[in-house]
């Protein structure tokens, strides 16, 4: 049985007037905002600046992204050890990951270790031992290294160097927990011993920090156990004896050096002797014993040790870091002998750079330890301006990486007329004096001349390794107080220092100097269009141009249309997507992608919507490889053509039709290159859209076209939620469309119908806008186009073909209801009823349809929700109302059921 379907005629003017219109009210207020002011949200961030605890602020009168971004706020000071302009105490786990990570070998190195067995542990069995000179006796055979089986190892490289070094760490660990406390003593005596080899002079720093690590844990084990053994005895008297007995032990070490580390190692277990130990009377002691040590090195690392231990125990004791400060001072003489006549250092060359470097970690930390909390800073300065030129150097160096940078600033011209005196560590002397003055910037009268005497220093740099170094450091500060010509000058002396052959081996260099190039300059308009900058992030290829295209997306938000740099950009970005290819990453090509869609959107030459346009199309030739960029055009060039609409008001002239028709033209070349089948079906409906609001009907019918057409080849490759969501799209846009006089009535749907897309949804929306298509005017259409309501003017003609139209489908739908059925599957088939019935209740006559209407509901209420079954009936009351007697009788016919 098939049932004819007849629209309601009259159903936009029911509409219409049952339609409760809202008065408008004018707001400045966003009704979604917060009660937070603009002042508010001011001082909220300034609590957040400055790690205020959120019991400042009362949380719950804020939204909750503020309430996020405060709580953030207080964990600022937890992200890590971070060199401010007041507070640059760097801690020794930072400062020691920083020399392990720099100080390396590749040179071969050897070992000698010793191997005890048990009976020399504590526990052994021995003879009892009576007297003052037994005893001590007792203790030196107890300690002499000669008892164990003496290992030779040579040749290691510095993993295996290391690896023998742990071994020692974990044979003094297992030794301790086996109560072997003489043997744990020995293994760290060794461990001490290895400290007075130099022989590789440039990896002492690494080792001295690993054996200083090992003899840390030595002592917390002393510490420990003395604490335990207090507690278990629950007496003072046992602990202190046990003490005693360690440093005892400890004095009675042959050598100097094993015995002066081993004893600052147990230091902070003296507080079991005396309650109030005076450390700094102990540590003053050891230091006037470190003299006694031939080395150089070796002395001046045991002072940085005994600095440490002091920093833990006595951080206040000035007097002992001044005496150490001095006595570096005195070691002038001792460290340039050994520099000149040591054997060791002549036969492996090292040089002057080296030496130095190698002493610098352990004079920083002298010298922080010293001017912590800001304490004699200018008499310590000086000092040094007084001394040795060699000596200066090591200590100038340490001096401005220990000092406050605000200091420094202070004191910069004093500082900088002392390092125009120096000849060795020049160039690591001018860089840490450039990263004091940025983050404490300068008198701005002293300025310009310090760059005047500091620029002619870094140029003569013969190492063009730490002449990238210093211009990393100095780009920042040039950038932010210089013109564009001295950039240029800048950057064209490092073109002369390194030429295309040599970018891959600064290339990290060169990669940073651009980046903080960028960063630190407030116009980066004026560096892209000098000849230097472009030729320096050319050099670098894709690495150089994205930081480019980054810093000028977000720093410049504003159109551009200077025609040197839309050029300049142009090429980069030409040269970054010339990049891609068929290996590259698909979130590389995104990335890119994104960095030229953000240069585009920011090339505008205002009403010059020719130009505009060429350009377009100068950026599809070049960017065809990336089809986001592709994408980022065609939405381009509709935006032209409606910015086009709005200037003439929607009355084109002969000329900007023809503009307009090339737009379209333009969208309609580009969308066929994309991959994306769902992408092009978007973007032929948008362009036509476009068309359609711009009077190009003909232009507007081919996209449409187009989209149905390549919808109907790529069936299997769009999933159904993506059809059904562009049909929707589409449906909507058809109610606007007109026909086209030599083409049968609505012929666009009828195309559409014909792929048979067998989906009930989309079969709804056909009646929907065939419901629409047969009222006398429309809700929404083109501005100075004709809808078909005015091209027909509800023709009986056009109104019997929508019933016809409309009349196939809806049996179509009836069958799909009874397949369903069949197929047992009712709660489709109930849903489908209920979809059904409110089409006919919506759009159609219920004079000859009400029957059907009134089947479908009671086919429908079976299944659906009992709620939605009653909010339905409530709205058909609703419309009711509204004069129509039909309705009424509908609703009076399925509640009487």
């Amino acid at each position: 049985m098939s049932y004819q379907w007849e629209t309601d005629l009259n159903v936009h003017q029911r509409k219409a007037r049952s339609k409760n219109l809202l008065r408008r009210e004018l707001t400045l207020k966003h009704p979604l905002e917060s009660a937070t002011t603009a002042g508010s949200l001011l001082a909220v961030k300034k609590a957040a600046k400055n790690i205020l605890s959120t019991d400042e602020i009362n949380l719950t009168d804020l939204d909750p992204l503020t309430r996020m971004a405060v709580a953030d706020g207080n964990d600022f000071s937890n992200s890590g050890y971070i060199r401010s302009s007041k507070d640059t105490f760097e801690p020794w786990c930072v400062k020691k990951m920083t020399i392990l990570n720099k100080f390396t070998t590749q040179e071969k190195m050897s070992i000698t270790t010793s191997v005890y067995s048990e009976r020399t542990g504590p526990m052994a069995a021995t003879n009892e031992v009576r007297g003052v000179s037994e005893k001590v006796l007792h203790r030196l055979e107890q300690l002499d290294l000669d008892t164990g089986s003496r290992q030779f190892f040579g040749g290691l490289t510095q993993e295996e160097y290391t690896m023998k070094i742990n071994q020692l760490d974990q044979e003094l660990a297992q030794a301790w927990q086996a109560d072997m406390r003489v043997n744990a003593l020995k293994i760290g005596i060794q461990c001490c011993k290895l400290l007075n080899d130099t022989s590789v002079i440039y990896f002492y720093p690494s080792k001295f920090v690993i054996i200083t690590d090992i003899l840390d844990r030595f002592g917390n084990m002393v510490y420990n156990r003395l604490r335990g053994k207090q507690r278990e005895e629950m007496s003072d008297e046992i602990s202190k004896e046990m003490c005693k007995n360690w440093f005892f032990k400890v004095g009675s070490i042959r050598e100097l050096l094993p015995r002066i580390l081993i004893e600052l190692a147990i230091l902070k277990s003296s507080s079991f002797i005396t309650p109030s130990p005076d450390y700094g009377r102990v540590l003053s002691r050891l230091l006037s014993s470190m003299w006694g040590l031939g080395c150089p090195v070796v002395s001046i690392y045991m002072r940085c040790y005994l600095c440490r231990i002091g920093m833990d125990l006595v951080p206040e004791h000035k007097e002992l870091y001044m005496q150490c400060f001095q006595d570096l001072l005195l070691l002038h003489d001792q460290v340039l002998d050994n520099f000149r006549n040591s054997p060791v250092l002549v036969v492996h060359k090292v040089s002057m750079e080296t030496y130095v470097s190698v002493l610098i970690p352990a004079v920083d930390w002298i010298l922080q330890c010293l001017v912590h909390r800001g304490e004699h800073l200018h008499y310590t300065l000086q000092l040094i301006s007084s001394i040795p030129m060699f000596w200066k150097s090591v200590l100038m160096s340490s001096l401005l990486t220990s000092f406050p940078p605000a200091f420094i600033a202070e004191e910069c011209l004093q500082i900088l007329e002392i390092i125009l005196t120096l000849e060795t560590n020049v160039g690591g002397i001018i860089k840490n004096f450039g990263m004091c003055l940025i983050i404490a910037e300068p008198q701005y009268s002293h300025i310009k001349e310090i760059w005047r005497a500091i620029w002619p220093q870094i140029r003569r740099i013969f190492s063009r390794e730490e002449y990238l170094s210093c211009c990393q450091v100095w780009v920042e500060f040039m950038v932010k107080h210089f013109e564009i010509d001295t950039v240029n000058e800048f950057l064209e002396d490092i073109l002369v220092h390194v030429s295309y052959r040599d970018v891959e081996q600064f290339h990290g260099k060169l990669f940073n100097i651009i980046e903080k190039l960028l960063n630190s300059s407030n116009d980066i308009t004026l560096l892209l269009t000098s000849d230097p900058c472009v030729k320096l992030v050319s050099m670098l290829s894709t690495d150089g141009i994205k930081p480019v295209l980054l810093a000028f997306n977000s720093k410049h938000t504003e159109a551009q249309a200077d025609a040197l740099l839309v050029n300049t950009l142009m090429h980069l970005a030409s040269t970054l997507h010339d990049s891609v290819d068929a290996l590259t990453p698909v979130d590389e090509v995104k990335q890119i992608g994104s960095l030229i869609n953000g240069f585009i959107l920011r090339v505008d030459f205002g009403r010059d919507f020719e130009k505009q346009l060429q350009f377009y199309d100068e950026a599809r030739g070049c960017f065809t490889n990336v089809e986001n960029v592709l994408i980022q055009l065609v939405h381009c060039v509709c935006r032209l053509g409606m910015s086009v609409k709005q200037v003439v008001g929607g009355h084109h002239t002969k000329r900007t039709k023809g503009f307009l028709s090339a737009c379209i033209a333009y969208g309609f070349i580009t969308i066929p290159s994309l991959e994306s089948i769902q992408i092009q079906l978007q973007l032929y409906l948008l362009v036509g859209q476009v068309a359609y609001a711009n009077q190009c009907l003909s232009q507007g019918d081919a996209c449409l076209k187009a989209a149905i057409t390549l919808m109907s080849e790529n069936m299997v490759e769009i999933g159904e939620a993506d059809r059904n969501e562009f049909v929707s799209n589409l449906l909507s846009t058809l109610l606007a469309v007109p026909d086209y006089p030599k083409e049968p009535v609505l012929y666009l749907l009828r195309g559409l119908m014909s792929l048979e897309l067998n989906s009930p949804s989309i079969s709804l929306k056909y009646l929907s806008l065939l419901g629409a298509y047969a009222q006398d005017s429309y809700p929404y259409g083109f501005d100075a186009v004709d809808s078909n309501n005015v091209l027909y003017g509800g023709a009986e003609t056009f109104i019997a073909d929508i019933n016809s139209i409309a009349s196939a489908t809806l049996n179509d739908l009836l069958t799909t209801r009874k397949t369903l059925g069949k197929l047992n599957q009712l709660n489709k088939q109930s849903k489908l009823s209920f979809d059904l019935f409110m089409e006919i209740v919506n759009w159609g006559n219920l004079n000859t349809m009400g029957n059907l209407a009134l089947n479908l509901w009671n086919l429908s209420k079976k299944a659906i929700d009992q709620k939605l079954a009653k909010r339905t009936v409530e709205s058909i009351s609703q419309k009711s109302r509204s004069n129509s007697s039909l309705l009424e009788n509908l609703v009076t016919k399925i509640t009487a059921d």
